[in-house]
């Protein structure tokens, strides 16, 4: 069960999401992203832009309906950092204006509601900025309130659509231990929490963490659902 959100939900994805603008701004649009690597920077954009749209238009429709999803497209050459603004300040204005308790499309299960939406946006922006700077070869850790509450929702989102996994996540710098199932861990991976998010999305390797116990399990649980 993951805990009530504390985080300013709303004031982080215009932070991170104005220190991605900023990245575009500094950094060739043709670099390559590590924790992508078949993305370059303007394919990262685009992704990040699209999924802003996307779910202002989800939080607009202010109930749970299916949406359409839009056929892929090759990100335009003219796309700039004003386009980038735009897709946030979608996004922001959305939230901004419905209640977080609203019913809403989403695809997980349990918490289908505006505010589980804002939640998963601040991770969307943190992690993508992170991807950002590291195009440029200087990223800066994800905030600690945030980074925490994105080790716990992706724990929270695991439970939900993943078998349960005998792992326990801690976070050295805030002391929450995050456990992935019931069970008693088969392995237990500490760090910061910046790094710990980072590792869950697939961003830095194990040997960022400190892992203790069977990591063949940690392997396991790191690959891509489906």
């Amino acid at each position: 069960m993951s805990l009530p959100s504390t985080v300013d939900h709303i004031g982080w994805i215009e932070r991170d999401s104005e220190a991605f603008a900023v990245s575009l701004a500094t950094t060739p649009l043709d670099a390559r992203v590590p924790g992508c690597p078949d993305w370059s920077l303007r394919d990262l954009a685009w992704h990040l832009g699209n999924v802003q749209r996307f779910w202002a238009r989800i939080v607009r429709v202010g109930a749970d309906v299916q949406p359409e999803f839009p056929d892929e497209q090759a990100p335009p050459d003219a796309l700039d950092v004003a386009w980038m603004r735009d897709s946030t300040a979608a996004l922001l204005d959305a939230l901004r204006t419905t209640d977080p308790g609203t019913s809403a499309w989403v695809w997980w299960r349990d918490d289908r509601t505006v505010g589980a939406i804002a939640r998963h946006q601040v991770q969307e922006a943190a992690v993508h900025r992170w991807d950002a700077q590291s195009a440029a070869g200087r990223p800066a850790p994800i905030a600690p309130e945030v980074a925490d509450d994105g080790v716990d929702e992706f724990v929270w989102l695991s439970r939900q659509l993943r078998e349960p996994t005998p792992i326990e996540l801690v976070a050295t710098d805030s002391g929450r231990s995050f456990p992935v199932s019931d069970s008693r861990p088969a392995v237990t991976v500490s760090g910061s929490a910046s790094d710990l998010v980072l590792l869950c999305y697939r961003r830095v390797p194990a040997s960022a963490v400190t892992v203790d116990g069977d990591a063949a399990v940690l392997d396991a649980f790191l690959q891509p659902i489906g």
